[in-house]
C-alpha cells in the first residue's frame, strides 16, 4: 500500500511540475518579470529575448522535475527494500490477524531503521564523527521542519516558485554547514547519489561534441563539487557565458576531464554512484 501511494505522489509531482513550468524562473527576483511574450509586432531583438527566457525557464523547470523524480525514486527503492514479501499464498486467503501482524512487524523495522540511534550509527559507519553524526541528526529534523514551515508559508502565498524551491532547501542548507567532504558521506549514509549520471546526450551539444558519454558520472564542474543537476545547473550560471570550463567525469572506474562552454550542458541525468 506504502508503494503504491509513494507511486501515486510521484506521478502527481511531475504532473504538478509539468502544469506549473512556466511560472520557474531561472531566479528569484525574475518572478515579478514581464510575461514572456512573442507579439509579432516587436522588434526582432526584443522577440529573439523573449524566446531565450522562455527557453530558459523551461530548462530549470525539466532539470527542477528531474531534480524530484530522483529524490522520489530514491526513497520508493528505500521503501521497496523495506517491505519484504507477506509469506501467505494470497491476501484472500490470509487470516486477517496474520496480515496485520506482518505489517506491524514492518512498521517496527522501519522505525527501527530510521531511529535516530541507528542514522546516527549508518552515519558513524560512513566515517562522520559520532559527535558530528549526533549533531546531524538533530539538525536535520530542524532543517526538514524549517523548510515545510517555508512551503506552507509559500503554498498559502500561491507562490509555485518558491514552493518548489523548498523542496530540497534543508539539503542544501544542510550541505553548506557540513562541507563537501561530510556531506558526501551524508549522502553515502543514507544511500543517496553522490555524483550527477549522464542518462542520455543531446546530439550536436557540447556535452557531445567534449566526448561525454551515457553511463558517465560528472563529479566536478569548474572545481566545484556536484551532487545533483541542480547544482550543474547553478555551476554554469557563475561566470561568463562561453567559457571554457573543466569537468570531472567518472567513466568505468576512472577519472578524466573534458573541457566546454560554461553553459547548458545538453544531457539528461539520473543517479550517479551510491
Amino acid at each position: 500500500m506504502k508503494t503504491i501511494l509513494l507511486a501515486v505522489i510521484l506521478s502527481a509531482t511531475a504532473a504538478f511540475a509539468a502544469a506549473t513550468w512556466v511560472y520557474l524562473p531561472d531566479n528569484p527576483e525574475a518572478i515579478d518579470a514581464d510575461p514572456v511574450t512573442f507579439d509579432t509586432k516587436l522588434p526582432a531583438e526584443r522577440r529573439i529575448e523573449a524566446l531565450e527566457q522562455a527557453v530558459s525557464q523551461e530548462q530549470y523547470a525539466r532539470q527542477l522535475l528531474q531534480e524530484e523524480i530522483m529524490v522520489l525514486s530514491d526513497e520508493l527503492e528505500s521503501l521497496r527494500v523495506d517491505a519484504a514479501p507477506i509469506a501467505v499464498e494470497s491476501e484472500q486467503e490470509a487470516p486477517e490477524t496474520s496480515r496485520e501482524s506482518e505489517w506491524e512487524r514492518r512498521r517496527a523495522r522501519y522505525a527501527a531503521r530510521n531511529s535516530p540511534e541507528a542514522r546516527t550509527e549508518r552515519l558513524v559507519e560512513a566515517g562522520i564523527d559520532p559527535g558530528l553524526a549526533g549533531w546531524i541528526v538533530q539538525r536535520e529534523q530542524e532543517l526538514q521542519m524549517d523548510s515545510l514551515q517555508a512551503r506552507y508559508d509559500a503554498g498559502r502565498s500561491d507562490d509555485a516558485t518558491e514552493f518548489s524551491r523548498e523542496r530540497f532547501s534543508s539539503s542544501d542548507a544542510l550541505r553548506q554547514e557540513l562541507g563537501d567532504e561530510n556531506y558526501e558521506r551524508y549522502l553515502e549514509a543514507n544511500g543517496r547519489s553522490t555524483s550527477v549520471g549522464v542518462s542520455s546526450i543531446i546530439g550536436s551539444s557540447p556535452a557531445q561534441v567534449a566526448g561525454l558519454m551515457p553511463g558517465d558520472e560528472i563529479v566536478r564542474y569548474d572545481g566545484n563539487r556536484v551532487f545533483s543537476m541542480s547544482d550543474i545547473t547553478e555551476a554554469t550560471m557563475v561566470g561568463e557565458p562561453g567559457q571554457n570550463v573543466v569537468v570531472d567525469v567518472m567513466r568505468d572506474g576512472l577519472t578524466m576531464q573534458v573541457v566546454m562552454p560554461r553553459g547548458p550542458l545538453g544531457i539528461t541525468g539520473r543517479r550517479g554512484r551510491r
